[in-house]
């Protein structure tokens, strides 16, 4: 048995030795590694086990149980973990990764503890197969990073709002090119602002009709529209998402009437669509205040920049280091946002207690989004906006999996699962922040070990 420096393998061998022990399963391989001691936060919201052993062949999870429970042959590897923490890896479901910065990215992503990914759109540069071509790559060995779920280009119309979009005019253009991107073997389609009801209604048909997801950032189809026609996700909870349909245009800059426990009826009506249709939502609370307090450098500087690459500095675009440059040069709208932010902490707090399907997604390719430092964060701003760390963190691992539909292989630790795993220092249910406390990061069973600079 190949043991590391650990008295829990000695104490796994006294146990060998003891009357009980040969009661003990015994199990024996080359292929199999072993985490024992640790405390398993699985992802299920389950009490956290301590003691626990994760009992590795290959890049599935074999056997789960406690201290005590195996014996073990000479070719397995134990490692002792006792006083740490061991969870799912987690899943960042709002990711854009940019030409030039897609490795560095990558890697980044992998090392905070981001095992699984979802692109909801490339095509910002111009590419619009990058997110088909990171997936194959890093499936093929070629590149360092998480599992992908991906889409190509954005759609939306009848107008577009960003030259790299795909403009459509009619129901039958909408169908064509969800087909087209079918055809690319993409995971999904993302639909933007200016996308009318029709237009969604029928790109949500023949998608499903695909075995495809659609996804919204959307204006002129309200969401709970979009929940009633179908839809699996919708993106963003800012003055893209629910303000636009609950709030009248005459009165959207006194937004902060919404604030409070006031029960509003349409507010009520979107939550109830929102669950009905199983549309899971990925809040993005993390740009939010990068935008609209884009002129904060004491906020923005929470990201830590000084972690990411020239690569990925340089994709956010001239005079980052002055201010988020998408809305620094808009006093108005930064005036509009710091007070809609409070107000999209509350809507997510009440999706939350309304049984909406919450998962965790930054928007990773935009300015100050540090990849795999602006994950953590978002972590904090959903405990700062009442939602318990135990319940985040089910948010973060299986809720992002079931987002992905990848739950039957990833998002809890679980029998027969890939071992895409995180090893943490210190408990992340006392303390949110404490997931940033990442000591080992296994994926598919093969061990990463994060920057330690990060």
């Amino acid at each position: 048995m190949k043991i590391l420096p650990s008295l829990i393998a000695l104490a796994l061998l006294a146990a060998a030795c003891t009357p009980d022990g040969p009661q003990s399963e015994l199990l024996d391989g080359d292929n199999l590694m072993v985490l024992a001691g640790a405390t398993l936060i699985d992802g299920t919201a389950s009490a956290p086990l301590p003691n626990s052993v994760i009992v590795i062949e290959g890049e599935r999870i074999l056997r789960i149980g406690l201290v005590g429970d195996f014996r073990y042959g000479d070719g397995v590897t134990v490692e002792d973990l006792s006083g740490k923490f061991i969870l799912p890896g987690f899943v960042d479901v709002h990711v854009h990764p940019r030409l030039g910065a897609e490795a560095d990215t990558m890697r980044m992503l992998l090392e905070f503890g981001i095992t699984s990914i979802r692109i909801p759109g490339v095509g910002f540069d111009g590419h619009d197969t990058l997110g088909l071509e990171l997936r194959n790559k890093i499936e093929m060995g070629k590149m360092i990073g998480p599992r992908i779920t991906t889409g190509g280009k954005i759609i939306e119309g009848p107008t577009k709002s960003f030259p790299d979009d795909v403009e459509v005019h009619s129901a039958d253009e909408m169908r064509a090119e969800v087909r087209r991107q079918a055809d690319l073997e993409v995971d999904l389609v993302k639909l933007y602002w200016n996308t009318s009801p029709e237009f969604v209604r029928a790109a949500i048909d023949e998608a499903h009709g695909r075995g495809l997801q659609v996804l919204g950032h959307l204006r002129a189809t309200s969401w709970t529209e979009a929940a009633r026609a179908g839809i699996d996700g919708l993106l963003h909870s800012a003055a893209d998402g629910p303000f636009w349909e609950l709030v009248p245009p005459e009165q959207r800059e006194g937004l902060r009437a919404l604030t409070g426990r006031r029960k509003y009826a349409r507010f009520a009506a979107l939550i109830e669509a929102l669950v009905n249709n199983g549309v899971a939502v990925d809040p993005t609370l993390v740009i939010m205040q990068t935008l609209y307090f884009g002129d904060d450098l004491r906020i923005l500087e929470r990201l830590e920049p000084d972690l990411a690459s020239p690569n990925i500095l340089e994709s956010w675009g001239e005079g980052w280091q002055e201010g988020n440059p998408v809305l620094v040069d808009n006093p108005q709208e930064l005036t509009f946002g710091k007070g809609v932010f409070s107000i999209a902490r509350e809507i997510v707090r009440r999706f939350h207690e309304g049984g909406v399907h919450l998962a965790v997604g930054t928007d990773v390719g935009m300015p100050w989004i540090t990849p795999g430092v602006s994950f953590h964060r978002e972590m904090e701003l959903l405990v700062e906006a009442g939602i318990a760390p135990a319940d985040v963190l089910v948010m973060a691992t299986r809720n992002g999996a079931e987002t992905i539909r990848a739950s039957n292989e990833r998002g809890t630790i679980a029998l027969g699962k890939l071992a895409d795993l995180i090893v943490l220092g210190k408990s992340p249910i006392d303390d949110i922040r404490n997931t940033r406390s990442i000591e080992a990061v296994y994926k598919g069973g093969k061990f990463y070990r994060p920057n330690p600079d990060h």
